[in-house]
């Protein structure tokens, strides 16, 4: 009776793998998963009750979560007129968003990938809509717009308007990349969801995501948007961002933060500030240059307004490391744009690192940010 088991079980895995191997998709829907047991379930029914013609993936990645969270998957997966398209899988311990993520990169067969954090939730033409823009334009990247609700599912204004965009569509390179960087504002999004990525595109541009704890899809979009030839933004809200407290974007309200945590996050935006020194050749190299300068500003704006619960403290001489500008002085001097803003900047990196603090410190409280 053991033996027949076994084979048995043999028998349905080869036949998964066949399947698997064999059907095709237009689409794959990745969703990381680490206990959201309050949320999966309205997740995953976004995904699965889609109003597209064409066949959907929806790659789960269990991220070792200890709640119910993957119960309420398998049950959709048997209960769901299409929950044999749910594919799952599990990661024996905790290995982050990053790691989930590059998963689903590998293993997902969509012609297009469309990822999907578990705590939010899609329209029911968000793919028919982002999928008819790919194939009309051969895009490789196709952006919907955002509406961020919290967890009533209440519309709510985090200040963020580049998550309602125009409508557009970029044909050449560096179009996108230059729609981005047009000025010192946020004009595209960083976060990976609520895009549909051609897969092939990611795939022979070696795109990965860093194994880190968090906001790992700012420097997957960092090394990204300067590959795009073709790219289309719709007007169109396609994406429900749920608002939750004490999430790990979140630093406000905490009673300790972690040093540690404080110093990825600079480490993070490091890398996007010292992306500039591949891209000297680009028309948006000067204004990236100052808009990457800016991001760090807010980060350690941030972190000065929550420096009495950073343990242990974070020194001035790190404030100042973090702020040291890209671009040679020799260099911004003979920037045609934002050549001001850019000096500034550089000023911030050659000054004693407690006047450094003192004047970022000035400038916060002016933009309200302490």
């Amino acid at each position: 009776m053991a033996v027949y088991k076994k084979i048995s079980t043999l028998a349905q895995k080869f036949k998964d793998r066949y399947i698997a191997m064999t059907t095709y998709y237009e689409v794959t829907i990745g969703i990381p998963v680490y206990n959201v047991e309050k949320y999966i379930r309205n997740s995953l029914l976004s995904a699965l009750n889609q109003d597209f013609e064409g066949c959907i993936e929806i790659l789960v990645v269990n991220d070792n979560s200890s709640d119910k969270s993957m119960d309420i998957v398998r049950e959709l997966q048997e209960s769901h007129p299409i929950g044999q398209n749910i594919h799952i899988i599990n990661h024996a311990e905790n290995l982050g968003v990053g790691v989930s993520r590059n998963d689903i990169l590998d293993n997902a067969k969509g012609r297009y990938l469309f990822f999907l954090d578990s705590d939010d939730y899609i329209t029911s033409n968000c793919i028919e809509n982002l999928y008819k823009k790919a194939e009309k334009y051969e895009a490789e990247v196709v952006y919907g717009s955002v509406e961020t609700v919290n967890t009533q599912g209440t519309t709510i204004d985090i200040g963020c308007s580049y998550l309602h965009q125009p409508n557009a569509i970029f044909n050449e390179p560096d179009e996108l990349a230059s729609f981005v960087f047009q000025n010192l504002h946020e004009n595209l999004r960083n976060y990976v969801w609520n895009t549909l990525f051609n897969i092939s595109f990611i795939r022979n541009n070696g795109l990965r995501f860093p194994e880190i704890r968090f906001h790992e899809d700012v420097i997957f979009s960092t090394d990204m948007i300067p590959l795009v030839t073709k790219g289309v933004l719709i007007s169109d809200i396609t994406y429900y961002y749920v608002i939750r407290d004490h999430s790990l974007s979140n630093l406000q309200g905490r009673s300790s933060i972690s040093i540690e945590e404080i110093k990825e996050f600079i480490s993070i935006y490091t890398y996007v500030k010292n992306k500039n020194n591949s891209l000297k050749d680009k028309p948006y190299y000067e204004a990236r240059c100052a808009r990457s300068m800016t991001q760090m500003l807010y980060i350690i704006s941030g972190v000065l307004k929550n420096r009495k619960v950073i343990k242990p403290s974070l020194d001035n001489k790190s404030i100042k490391d973090a702020m040291i500008h890209p671009a040679s002085l020799k260099e911004i001097i003979n920037f045609r744009k934002y050549r001001i803003a850019n000096l500034a900047f550089y000023s911030l990196s050659i000054l004693p690192s407690w006047m450094t603090v003192a004047i970022i410190t000035i400038i916060a409280k002016y933009k309200r940010l302490l």
